[in-house]
């Protein structure tokens, strides 16, 4: 591992942005086509410019200029990234989120990026899309073949796809193959064991068909924290795995001192309403508790997915716990900080997640977080800005009873800690550098250093 890196806790380390600043040569990886063109421009010599940092040494020079481009005719072209993934609709959660900010980070990193995303009007609704000044965006509907089409003129360098089991992946993977471009692939935690467990046979089909293969062909698979890391390990031995964390934007630390002048109190979780977010275990837990803490009142937010939420209410009302469980629905991007704002305690009470970007959401709010051993946030014990647990209701329930039983100041303290952990470790630019890094390893040809070990 790079001397300029370091380790945050529970997760591996991300490059700086130095690491993005220093060109290396690159192997051509364009069509035949593209090769064809003309002789390849060297970057000025003495330039150090952020805009010089994803140039590609050696490749062949562009005839069209492109948005972002230095004008000077010996500017050299930027990396074209081409992100790929099913749906940036909000009501799907963290994955479309972080694509959208990872998308930016690279813009301002110095990468040209394109956001390419299937289309339902009549099913997504609001989109989380990237800023139009950094990234431009294509929305295509959901046939196959126009996924495809939409790719294959973009004249990409790398193409990342996001996610599995979705007729996107199959088509970005057959652009990259037409195209001889490099495919990099982010499950988004659907190898890990819950994951592919959920839905069985339906996926063993999959796998079968198309999954496999396209597995197979991406050159890199990217891993958000080291438990998803080792799955990926234990499924695809010998595949190259890079371990790049989530990124989180973390604003200044807010003035909670209102907040910890307040009377009621308020337990915040916030998830896809999905069986794999163990809900119907945290209101078990509640049911517990809520007559031990008669000035605390737990939140579910989140868009429902399959119908759980009314199997979720229907549980609330049989324990008789109606007027201690606010069931808020979808909450838009917009409405996040309030809604962070107003909480004292944050809870991920999943069984399995690959990062849960909502507990870094709560943790740069300023917000202390129980989590449990589904998830990768066993920092929150190690920096002591939260606790990690069994998902079992019993460990859910005496893990939240210690937490609401600290004073608001020591709760403060606690969001403190993580706000600063936030900052430290998942900072976008840190991120976006180290992706840039894995691209570049990518396309040069050479392999990743080991997750588990470097």
């Amino acid at each position: 591992m790079s001397p300029t890196r370091s380790v945050p806790s529970a997760f591996m380390a991300t490059a700086s942005p130095a690491a993005a600043a220093s060109p290396r040569p690159m192997r051509s990886t364009l069509s035949a086509s593209a090769k064809r063109r003309s002789a390849a421009r060297s970057p000025p010599a003495t330039t150090s410019s952020p805009r010089y940092a994803c140039w590609r040494a050696g490749w062949p020079a562009r005839r069209r200029r492109w948005p972002g481009c230095v004008p000077a005719f010996d500017a050299p072209p930027l990396m074209h990234i081409v992100q790929t993934i099913a749906s940036i609709a909000e009501r799907d959660g963290g994955p479309a989120r972080t694509i959208r900010d990872l998308c930016e980070a690279l813009a301002r990193a110095g990468a040209r990026v394109t956001l390419v995303a299937r289309h339902d009007p009549a099913r997504d609704g609001a989109l989380l899309r990237p800023d139009p000044a950094l990234v431009t965006t294509l929305l295509v509907p959901g046939r196959l073949p126009d996924f495809t089409a939409a790719i294959r003129p973009l004249d990409a360098d790398v193409i990342h796809d996001n996610g599995l089991w979705s007729p996107a992946n199959i088509a970005a993977g057959a652009a990259a193959r037409r195209l001889g471009l490099p495919l990099v692939l982010t499950p988004h935690g659907m190898l890990e064991p819950w994951a592919l467990a959920w839905h069985r046979r339906r996926k063993q089909l999959a796998w079968a068909l198309y999954q496999r293969r396209l597995l197979g062909q991406a050159r890199l698979l990217v891993a958000t924290a080291a438990p998803e890391a080792a799955a990926i390990a234990a499924l695809l031995p010998g595949k190259p795995v890079a371990l790049v964390p989530n990124g989180v934007a973390c604003p200044p630390l807010p003035d909670r001192s209102e907040r910890a002048a307040a009377t009621g109190r308020t337990l915040l979780s916030l998830s896809r309403l999905h069986p794999k977010k163990n809900l119907p275990g945290l209101v078990t837990a509640w049911g517990q508790l809520a007559p031990r803490f008669p000035d605390w009142t737990l939140q579910i937010s989140g868009p429902d997915e399959g119908n759980h939420g009314a199997a979720l209410a229907a549980q609330v009302a049989r324990l008789g716990l109606g007027d201690r469980v606010r069931l808020t629905g979808s909450i838009t991007e917009a409405a996040k900080p309030a809604l962070f704002a107003a909480a004292d305690l944050f809870v991920l009470p999943s069984f399995s997640e690959n990062f849960g970007i909502t507990v870094a959401e709560a943790l740069a709010a300023g917000v202390p977080v129980v989590a449990t051993t589904g998830t990768p946030w066993a920092s929150l014990v190690t920096q002591n800005c939260g606790w990690q647990v069994g998902t079992d209701p019993d460990s859910l329930a005496a893990a939240l009873a210690t937490a609401m039983q600290l004073s608001p100041a020591d709760r403060t303290a606690m969001g403190a800690r993580g706000h600063a952990m936030v900052q430290r470790d998942f900072g976008w630019a840190a991120i976006a550098a180290r992706m840039l890094d894995s691209y570049g390893r990518v396309m040069q040809g050479a392999r990743e250093p080991d997750p588990m070990h470097a």
